[in-house]
């Protein structure tokens, strides 16, 4: 060991493993960094144990954008000649300078249509356009194709199917039946309110939204209640049923109600969608309207379960001939089966209501007449029978209203 020294090996040792050290800390100080999520600088150490310039450790790169994606949401039918509204939804990153266009493929994939979108919102929402399928009858599809500014890159798109069916016939009641019928209605006494569902299912009315006592047409809306809580026939509550609809018995009206009590009428109000059901303290109370009432009795046989419809329709169809004023006295002669019930209450019955739904072949529509304040009874089965002979096309003279019952 010539011209070295132990101590100065021991010395040069030292040295070396105080250098290591130092690096050994250096590199675990930017482990700590990294992995607490901050920004760490790499410290570098040249020979000999000088310190270099520090420089930024490398940026974690950030995830790539997820690829634009439109997707059709749902199939529709629409009759040929009438509008259309098409959902679509839009994934992924685009923004306003991205082009969307919705196509409609014929069954070959000639596109057939095609319509400029507004500028697209992506992350996920729902999103419609209106088109009017003025196509040929058949089926077809729809999409949204979405492209980049450049125009070159076209995001990948899932279509769904739009069936065009044959025209529909025209509404009944047409709409100038409807105007003459509401003009006329406008001009009785009393306070009036009248709704006509059309066999398109078009809703038109005179103070449709104003609300009138219910009184016994609100036993329809306790029928329906009743079948929706007991699906399966019960016959001795099936012959109260009965009684408070064919005969419009108060009575039985109250033993119903205190099977589906409130929340069964309020259920109904709700699952019909109707917009101006007000509950009373009980069923007698409650407020109705005509335009809800006419909704109502369109769609009865929706809200009634599957396998008692027939019994529903059966009570309706048959309210007793005493009661058969108003619309049936109007509708029956002309040919159509009529499905109502009605309301009246008050001296003399001045308050005077009903609601129908009126078949004859393949036509089905539905009205409402409320009527208060009227002179006499007699004057509000008049405003009912008038109503509806005008929109069946016969004129309310001194003679046709004469006739009362049907």
């Amino acid at each position: 060991m010539s011209g070295t020294t132990p101590r100065t090996i021991y010395e040069s040792r030292g040295r070396r493993g105080r250098r290591r050290r130092r690096l050994f800390a250096a590199a675990l100080a930017v482990l700590v960094l990294a992995a607490a999520g901050g920004t760490a600088a790499v410290v570098l150490w040249r020979a000999g144990g000088e310190q270099a310039e520090p420089r930024p450790a490398a940026a974690t790169p950030s995830p790539p954008a997820a690829a634009p994606r439109t997707t059709a949401l749902t199939s529709v039918e629409v009759h040929r000649g009438e509008l259309a509204r098409l959902h679509y939804r839009i994934d992924g990153a685009v923004d306003d300078a991205w082009a969307a266009t919705l196509v409609i493929l014929a069954a070959d994939g000639d596109k057939v249509k095609a319509q400029r979108l507004a500028a697209p919102r992506a992350g996920g929402a729902a999103q419609s356009v209106t088109v009017r399928a003025d196509l040929p009858i058949g089926r077809y599809t729809y999409l949204v194709h979405l492209r980049d500014p450049s125009g070159r890159t076209e995001a990948a798109a899932g279509a769904a199917e739009l069936r065009v069916l044959p025209p529909l016939p025209p509404a009944f009641p047409g709409p100038k039946a409807v105007a003459r019928a509401l003009d006329w209605a406008a001009g009785r006494s009393g306070k009036v309110a009248v709704a006509v569902v059309d066999s398109h299912g078009d809703v038109t009315g005179l103070h449709a939204h104003e609300t009138f006592e219910g009184a016994s047409l609100v036993k329809a809306m306790l029928l329906v209640a009743y079948l929706r809580a007991r699906p399966a026939p019960n016959p001795s509550l099936d012959a109260v049923a009965t009684t408070m609809i064919e005969e419009s018995d108060n009575a039985s009206a109250y033993t119903i109600y205190g099977v589906v009590g409130a929340n069964g009428l309020k259920k109904v109000a709700s699952v019909s969608r109707m917009k101006d059901f007000e509950p009373g303290d009980g069923w007698l109370d409650s407020r109705v309207s005509a335009a809800d009432q006419a909704r109502f009795f369109f769609d009865l046989e929706r809200y009634v379960p599957a396998r008692r419809r027939a019994f529903a329709r059966e009570l309706l169809a048959s309210i007793t001939p005493m009661q058969r004023w108003g619309i049936p006295a109007a509708a029956g002669p002309a040919g159509w089966r009529t499905f109502f019930k009605g309301g009246w209450l008050g001296l003399d019955n001045r308050l005077m209501l009903q609601a129908a739904w009126l078949e004859k072949g393949q036509k089905r529509w539905a009205l409402a007449v409320l009527s208060d304040d009227n002179p006499d009874r007699a004057y509000g089965w008049d405003t009912q029978k008038g109503v509806t002979g005008l929109l069946l096309g016969e004129e309310p003279t001194p003679a046709y209203l004469g006739t009362v019952l049907e």
